[in-house]
């Protein structure tokens, strides 16, 4: 029979992993929240989505998201062996792959929001373009 204070002690680190991990997840939050917000100011104020704009502030979920899944899975399985630790890093590889894969998807959203977007208020303005329509140059 497995021994069930080994599993208990594997929850409270498992507690305090997360509340660490999600203070340092609340710091890069409020760190991104500029880029976030010219984000969403584009899309109110210009109605479409900068693609460059998207794809940063994809790569700092994707760097974010990562290294808080490591750093879970450091804490909550550093003293793991055996068995658990084998199904542990297949979960945490699983995990990884499920936010790549999350995020691959989501790379298709500045195009289909621009042509929503398109749709819903006319032609999109690119910065290269007066107001009147007209080309610089």
């Amino acid at each position: 029979m497995p021994d069930s204070g080994r599993f208990s002690e594997l929850g409270e680190q498992g507690s305090r992993a997360v509340l660490e991990a999600a203070a340092v997840l609340e710091r890069e939050l409020a760190d991104g929240l500029a880029d976030a917000k010219a984000a969403g100011d584009r899309v109110t104020g210009e109605h479409r989505v900068d693609q460059e704009e998207f794809d940063k502030l994809v790569r700092r979920v994707s760097e974010n998201t990562h290294q808080l899944i490591d750093a879970v899975s450091a804490r909550v399985l550093g003293n793991t062996t055996g068995d658990a630790a084998e199904h542990s890093q297949k979960l945490t590889t699983s995990a990884h792959d499920i936010v790549d894969l999350l995020l691959s998807l989501g790379s298709l959203a500045p195009g289909l929001a621009n042509q929503g977007l398109a749709a819903a208020f006319g032609p999109q303005r690119t910065a290269a373009q007066e107001p009147d329509g007209r080309h610089e140059g």
